[in-house]
This record gives C-alpha cells, structure tokens and sequence, in this order.
C-alpha cells in the first residue's frame, strides 16, 4: 500500500501491460468520483497483491522520465493511497505502519529526511497508547490529544492549506490528521522516489524497446495527442536522418555541426522532429544538448541553454501544445518550406527550390553516387522542386513508389520508414 520494495521475478509483457492499463483506467476514474464505473479486472488492483505492486512500480518508472506523467500519476496515486486508508481496519492499519518502518530500515538510505520521517511518523502512530486513541470510534475530529512535528518542507500541502500549524520550521501534527499526514508524506515520498530514480529509469526506457513501447503508450493515451508517427528518438535521430527529406537531413547536419539555428529553421524542424515520433522529453534533452555547446556559426541565435533554460523549455511545451493557446501546431509542408524565407540568415527552406546548386550537390552527395547526383541535378528545376523531391526518394527506395508525390516532409518520412518494412 506504501510501496517502498518492489517485486521481484519476471512477467510477461501483456500481464505487465494489463496491470498498468487497469491501474491507469481505475485511478482517473477515482479521480473523477466514479471509481464505482470501473468494469475491468479488479485483480490487478487487489491491495499488496502481486499484481498490484507490478502496476504501481511499472508506473513508477515510467512516470519519473516526464513532468507531465509525473504530476499526472503522483496526484491520482496519492489519491488512491487515501481512498484505501479512508477504509482501512484497526489491524491493517497497524500492519501497515509496522512495515514501513521495517522496509525502511531495511534501506541503504534511511538518513535521508523523508525515511527518517516516515520511520518517526509510523512508530509515533503506532505507540500503544497513541495508536487506541485514533482508531477509538470516540475519537475527535480536532482531537489534540497527542501530537508530533515533521520537518514543514515534507507536507508542502498542509502548510498551503494550512491544515497545520508551524513552529521553527517544524509543521505541529496532532492526532487528528494521522490521515492527512500519512497522505501527505506518501506524496512526497513518490515524488522523492521520482526524482532519484529519473536518470536511470530514461536509460531503461531508451534501451528496453518493451518500456519505450509501454511509455509510447500509456502517454498518448493519458494526455490524447498522438504527437508522433514516426520513430524518431533522441538516441537513434541521428541514424534515422536517413530517412529524412533532404531539408530536414541539412537542418539536422546544421545543428550538429554549428548547435544553432534560426528562429524559424528550430521552429520548423523541431515540429517535424514532434510528427516524426520524437517525445516532449526527448525534444527537452536534445535541444538542451546542442544548445549547451558553443555556438560555430554566424546564425542570429546566440543564445545558451544555461541562461535561457526556461525560456526554451517553454517554447518546446508550447509547440507540444502544453502551454500558451494549447494548439497542436503542425509541421509546415512542402509549399509553404518553398515560398516562406523570414530573414537572410534563414537555414531553412526548400534545397531543391532555393539553395544554390552547389549546396545542393553537397548535400546530395552523402547519400547518392556522383552518376547519381549527375542524374538528379538534370532533372531538378525551381518550377518544380517537388519532382526533383520524388524523384530523390525513389533513387533512395525503389519499390513501389514509381507515382509517388511529395507534399511534405513529414509525409516523405512516413512513406520512407513504412517503405522499409
């Protein structure tokens, strides 16, 4: 119920999937005051059960690699947390408390102030004397009977609704809000487990296609924007360039080599990245890495990633639709990359249409054959810079694509990446 062990042993994928959905599916419920409309399998919910613990630390590790998953799950998990202590038995509770202490001595860390808290709280509550007293039918509302002080960093939300009182840093607990306490410090301690363990559970994510593929899903079901179509990531985007349209492969070529774009250039490319499959906090890691180097180019951006870090994550979570007017805004397509040049330093635009021929040659050349890019630049004319597109993808991938036309950049991805298999 306070999950601080996790389960140990193995489980198949689709029972790992049917406990986190369950759980997914009972907790927004709750949290919408209709727990009781849950119809799925009440199995995978039953209290310490084995299934139970698979669903809460799978979503654990989940939600930690994301600020919107994390708020999401914490606030409805707490939730859960006081439902079941709103119902608990005398025994249970006593149970309970009794195994917290226990697991968190058990602990490597249980300095650290949240575990020495939790361990004060629990055998504080579980004192002969103090534990009959709250779980007494008698027992007042307000009752002020027996109290205790917690650390007031550790129960940030009764400070704010000032449920208790403060005395030299410390929150005054009395018996009365054992519940509230309780839940308050699940809060913290979840979102304390989050955070330490956020670094390692992104490498577990990025490198178990099984837990990219649960966090995929669980995500854009969540939060209903299915961002991404493709399969761009931050650690395979520089492989999957190659299947990029040739605009895109010079705006990412540009960024790796110079870590800096105009305005519009990062704007464009980084609503492609978005359609192309490249999550909220993959975009957050990969601007942050380019934008922390040095800048080598005569772009008009200057900026660093250090002192605009808010600034640029805001930006991102805005084209994401998180912030701002909350717009799903879409990367722009072939006509408006042909005719669209918002200053003379703009590093974007059509290759095919406005770059000059040896530019584009250059860039042909890393992917083709000279007779190959001979062939190509015969054919390429501004009037029609998407032929000479089609024809590019064709060279690239000869099957079944001889009537092919490109109206995007996005579309061109999709129907390369859908071509390879």
């Amino acid at each position: 119920m306070f999950y601080i062990k996790a389960p140990t042993g193995q489980v198949s994928l689709h029972v790992l999937e049917k406990c986190i959905l369950a759980r997914l599916e009972y907790l927004q419920l709750l949290y919408q005051a209709k727990a009781h409309e849950f119809d799925g399998n009440f199995e995978y919910l039953l209290e310490n059960s084995v299934y139970d613990k698979i669903g809460h630390f799978s979503l654990r590790l989940l939600a930690s690699v994301s600020h919107d998953l994390c708020n999401y799950w914490i606030v409805r998990e707490t939730l859960l947390f006081q439902n079941r202590l709103h119902h608990i038995l005398p025994r249970q509770l006593y149970r309970l408390l009794r195994r917290i202490v226990c697991q968190l001595r058990l602990l490597a860390d249980t300095k650290k102030l949240i575990n020495r808290t939790l361990i004060d709280i629990c055998i504080f509550l579980s004192n002969q004397s103090v534990f009959k007293h709250i779980v007494s039918k008698d027992h007042k509302k307000n009752c002020n009977c027996f109290h205790t002080k917690v650390r007031f960093e550790l129960v940030p939300d009764l400070i704010k609704e000032r449920k208790l009182n403060l005395n030299a840093g410390y929150a005054i607990v009395y018996c009365s809000k054992w519940k509230e306490i309780l839940s308050s410090l699940f809060s913290t301690y979840m979102t304390t487990e989050l955070i330490s363990m956020k670094s390692k559970a992104k490498h577990t994510i990025n490198h178990d296609a099984r837990f990219d593929y649960l966090y995929q899903k669980i995500y854009y079901k969540i939060f209903k924007k299915n961002y991404g179509h493709g399969r761009v990531t931050i650690d395979n985007i520089d492989i999957e360039s190659k299947n990029f349209p040739l605009c895109m492969q010079h705006l990412h070529k540009k960024l790796r080599n110079t870590h800096r774009l105009s305005h519009y250039a990062r704007l464009h490319y980084s609503l492609f990245l978005k359609e192309s499959g490249m999550v909220l906090q993959d975009a957050i890691s990969y601007w942050k890495e380019e934008y922390s180097k040095p800048h080598s180019c005569s772009s008009l951006c200057s900026h660093h990633w250090q002192s605009n870090e808010r600034k640029f994550v805001y930006s991102i979570r805005h084209l994401y639709g998180l912030e701002g007017s909350r717009k799903n805004y879409k990367s722009p397509n072939c006509e408006f990359m042909c005719t669209n040049f918002s200053s003379p330093m703009y590093e974007g635009g059509c290759p095919f249409k406005n770059f000059d021929i040896n530019i584009v040659k250059k860039l042909l050349s890393s992917s083709l054959s000279d007779d190959q890019v001979t062939k190509l630049l015969n054919i390429t004319s501004p009037q029609n810079p998407q032929i000479a597109c089609a024809e590019y993808f064709k060279i690239l991938d000869q099957r079944n694509s001889d009537n092919i036309v490109i109206n995007s950049p996005l579309q061109y991805y999709l129907t390369m990446v859908n071509a390879e298999h």
